[in-house]
């Protein structure tokens, strides 16, 4: 029996597979799975592109970008390792422990505007999960 699950292109995943690896490289399968599950919650969402590489590359201003891998070098460099596969898999399957999830930040930011202007959902290791009020 034919299971339906979410099709990306070859290009499209492996942007969320460098995503996942840039963004959440020690947070094992499950915190990259969520990094992929935020990307897939703001294509869904009016405030954000309508796809993978729009999202992933949106501009917040001319000089940053909405995820700060792009901005610093590590999407670039990202080379995606087993539990990234194991992630995309996951979202593939419609996985999505993310609670609307969109948006996050490692935990060691101190005062950000995300924890000054979003309501937090959930910390998965290092990963603080935010959504907007």
């Amino acid at each position: 029996e034919d299971v339906a699950r979410l099709t990306y292109t070859d290009e499209e995943s492996q942007m969320l597979l460098k995503l996942a690896m840039a963004e959440a490289e020690n947070q094992g399968v499950i915190g990259k799975a969520l990094v992929m599950n935020v990307v897939h919650n703001r294509m869904l969402s009016d405030g954000f592109p309508d796809t993978i590489e729009g999202v992933i590359f949106e501009e917040v201003t001319e000089d940053y970008h909405q995820f700060s891998v792009i901005d610093d070098g590590r999407y670039e460099a990202a080379i995606p390792d087993e539990e990234c596969y194991q992630a995309l898999e996951m979202v593939l399957n419609y996985w999505d422990g993310s609670n609307g999830a969109l948006y996050f930040e490692a935990d060691w930011n101190e005062s950000t505007w995300h924890r000054k202007n979003l309501k937090q959902l959930f910390q998965y290791g290092n990963l603080i999960f935010y959504k907007g009020e």
